[in-house]
């Protein structure tokens, strides 16, 4: 494989059919090689790429636990590798929030793609001012939400991944109970209205979660989302910087002064103000800490796939006469 090359896989037994026209597509504009696309399952495919001699530059955007598998090979290999790996994101809301937005923004920060999201909100820290209230408003707005098939109209949420997937979701909702966490809306399949067949689960909240439980430290990947309380701004800084991962967040207030003190004080690659999960094409995104190394969707991610050269020309003739 041609040096500088740019390599796509998609990590699974299948690549979707989209991904391989668009490699056809590219064929027509593109000189060979410049883009390949290879199909197969991470442990086959994915492993020839990392011990594959023909490669300088490696990439990757996955779990964490794969993440170290490709900073390992990379490392070997003296080549650089950017990793866009898992999280478990803080969603801050103090008492002057933005009230109907900021219930929508919970929804936004676990829901979207079903949970299925690395920076997705999944820690809620609600001020204790405000918290039940919030709750009982965050539950009535996820018992509204349409579970079903894409393409009905009225329908919001879809199905998980797989089967496998949402097994593992099921079992995280169950271990939180188990550590004290209260199941206070979802928490289980959804099998009625004909979806007894896929991988549909409601919305759920565990509420009056310990940061220290494991729901509230491990990334579950599903619309599962833990709620915490809190009472100092300090306090809830530093509860949101107690996890090993740093990749997305939020802050909502109308106190921008705040928001700013936050923001900055969460060491987390991205945090959003009073919105979640906006992603513009133009703004870095990557991760602090286990989420990763390096950032994408921006103008700087093109200097993890280039390198620097200096040419020094002298332009006179004249010894340095040092020897």
């Amino acid at each position: 494989m041609a040096a500088g090359c740019t390599v796509v896989i998609k990590p699974s037994s299948t690549t979707p059919l989209s991904l391989l026209e668009l490699g056809k597509l590219l064929n027509e504009v593109l000189p060979p090689g410049v883009v390949n696309i290879l199909t197969g399952g991470g442990s086959t495919t994915g492993n020839y790429m990392l011990e594959h001699p023909g490669f300088s530059k490696l990439a990757f955007t996955g779990s964490t636990d794969v993440g170290y598998t490709i900073a390992d090979a990379a490392a070997k290999k003296l080549i650089p590798a950017t990793l866009e790996l898992g999280g478990k994101s803080a969603n801050i809301y103090f008492p002057d929030c933005p009230w109907e937005k900021a219930i929508e923004g919970v929804q936004m920060g676990i829901l979207f793609n079903q949970g299925q999201v690395c920076c997705a909100g999944s820690r809620v820290f609600v001020h204790e001012d405000i918290y039940d209230e919030f709750l009982a408003q965050c539950i009535s707005a996820f018992e509204k939400v349409k579970v079903g098939l894409p393409w009905e109209k009225d329908t919001i949420m879809g199905s998980q991944i797989n089967e496998n997937q949402l097994q593992k979701i099921l079992a995280r909702v169950e271990m939180g109970q188990k550590e004290g966490a209260r199941l206070a809306c979802g928490g289980v399949r959804i099998t009625n209205n004909n979806l007894d067949k896929g991988c549909f689960m409601q919305p759920t909240i565990l509420a009056d979660v310990d940061n220290n439980m494991r729901v509230a430290q491990e990334e579950i990947f599903g619309p599962v989302v833990c709620f915490l309380k809190f009472k100092e701004e300090a306090e809830v800084i530093k509860m949101a910087n107690a996890s090993e991962y740093g990749l997305g967040g939020a802050v909502w207030t109308k106190d921008i002064n705040r928001a700013l003190r936050v923001a900055r004080a969460v060491e987390t690659g991205r945090m959003w103000v009073n919105n979640y999960n906006n992603l513009p094409a133009h703004t870095p995104f990557g991760g602090y800490k286990k989420s990763g190394i390096g950032r994408e969707t921006h103008l700087m991610m093109l200097d993890y796939y280039s390198q620097k050269k200096n040419i020094m020309i002298s332009l006179t003739e004249d010894k340095i006469g040092l020897y």
